[in-house]
């Protein structure tokens, strides 16, 4: 089987590419290539700018994909931009979509792919789900053979998932004693899942004729609350962070960026059923739990201190949240 990956070398696609090798699949990137040097020798690499119609096509002019999976559309016109250049030359199209479409506020504790898709808060959501009314349409008008699939929070080995970014300001903040911000009461579920996991799940719905025209979310099994993961991630560098919880709708105050992701979805318990995918694909589990997660990344940062960036930024926005909390306490 030969797959196209448009992008390839991202958080979720780099495990995914490498999982696709290891199952004996011939794995093509189309990409500006800035990250060549890390992609695996078994990748063959088309080098160029997908938004560029006309160098695209005819670098794909001669080549034809048994699944082509776009992981960098984001928009309508990215998803149009697709049907033009691969209509004729896929037995599949995988588009990589978002949990953060399904409904807000959250209708039932559980979701399911039946689940609507409505997210009045982030325009993000709302492109996606755009883009999968366009898909499902050209699906069932004229049999495009689409597959959409919808990861939610996803991280791989050396990111820390928190509340404001996953970079190692929280951590770095925790080892320092300084306090961090979480949003909500931190009691509210979040499911988190790790790209090695969510790799099996998705590389096993490539080229699967069951999945054609179907919808599926692929995440973890474990749902731990906001406080739990912030602790999480402290324990794996042997510290206890100091929490200090705000509103949602008190952050979003303070970055207009950071506000529809939390308003339109980290505010939200969500848990997921991941039985549709399960029928399709046995063999995907969660097998690395977010505290094995969490070690893991730990263990990489110690033996590569180069990884541990911070971001001025989230610091800066930590720090005026607290102070901001500080004047308002009784």
């Amino acid at each position: 089987m030969r797959v196209l990956f448009i992008g390839g070398t991202g958080n979720i696609s780099t495990d995914c590419t490498l999982e696709a090798i290891r199952e004996g699949i011939e794995v093509v990137h189309l990409n500006r290539g800035n990250s060549v040097g890390s992609t695996p020798d078994e990748v063959q690499t088309l080098i160029g700018d997908v938004r560029n119609h006309e160098e695209v096509e005819h670098l794909i002019k001669d080549q034809h994909f048994d699944v082509v999976v776009d992981w960098i559309a984001f928009t309508p016109e990215h998803i149009e931009a697709d049907l033009r250049l691969f209509r004729d030359r896929t037995q599949q199209f995988v588009f990589i979509s978002s949990a953060s479409v399904y409904h807000k506020p959250v209708r039932h504790h559980v979701i399911t792919e039946s689940t609507p898709a409505f997210n009045p808060f982030w325009t993000y959501s709302q492109n996606k789900i755009a883009c999968e009314r366009i898909l499902t349409r050209e699906y069932e008008e004229q049999g495009f053979p689409m597959t959409i699939v919808r990861p939610s929070h996803t991280y791989q080995t050396g990111w820390f998932p928190t509340t404001i970014g996953h970079d190692f300001t929280y951590p770095q903040r925790m080892l320092e004693g300084k306090p961090i911000v979480v949003h909500g009461d931190g009691s509210s579920l979040w499911t988190i899942t790790h790209t090695k996991d969510f790799a099996v799940g998705f590389v096993g719905l490539l080229g699967h004729p069951a999945a054609i025209g179907e919808t599926f979310h692929i995440t973890g099994d474990e749902s731990p609350t906001w406080d739990e993961i912030h602790r999480t991630i402290g324990l794996a560098f042997g510290v206890e962070p100091t929490i200090v919880h705000v509103p949602s709708e008190v952050l979003a105050r303070f970055d207009a960026n950071l506000g529809p992701g939390l308003v339109g979805d980290k505010a939200h318990s969500v848990t997921f059923d991941n039985s549709k995918v399960k029928r399709l694909v046995p063999r995907f589990a969660q097998r690395i739990s977010f505290h094995e997660g969490m070690r893991r990344g730990a263990e990489l940062i110690a033996h590569h201190p180069n990884l541990k960036r911070t971001s001025p930024h989230i610091n800066e926005l930590v720090n005026a949240v607290l102070a901001a909390m500080e004047r308002v306490r009784p």
